[in-house]
């Protein structure tokens, strides 16, 4: 699982603040970040330590073994929806930057 870094970087060069961009690049940039987040925010949910409450005990019935499956299978969903969210938001900056590249191709 990626895991969001926490590195300041040097801004693309389309994310230069002095570079023409695209009017709808901003707001692209925005909709990732705001993907980046909630994605992160479902990784730091309570829920995502459901499976380490009970002990070896807990999971000594047919139903609990079933219980048990299920929200294993649960979690998996959760950390490929985060997953997907990262890469949706990772594509959003790509369009945000080819705007930006074909934006200064017209206005230079």
């Amino acid at each position: 699982m990626q895991q969001p870094s926490s590195q300041a970087t040097e801004p693309e060069p389309s994310q230069h603040p002095n570079s023409p961009r695209h009017p709808e690049s901003t707001q692209l940039r925005h909709r990732a970040a705001d993907l980046r987040r909630l994605a992160a925010s479902i990784e730091r949910s309570l829920v995502m330590a459901l499976d380490d409450v009970g002990g070896a005990d807990t999971w000594d019935t047919n139903r609990a073994r079933l219980c048990e499956r299920m929200l294993s299978r649960n979690l998996h969903q959760l950390h490929q929806a985060a997953d997907d969210l990262r890469e949706s938001a990772l594509r959003f900056c790509r369009r945000a930057d080819e705007l930006d590249l074909a934006h200064r191709a017209r206005v230079a």
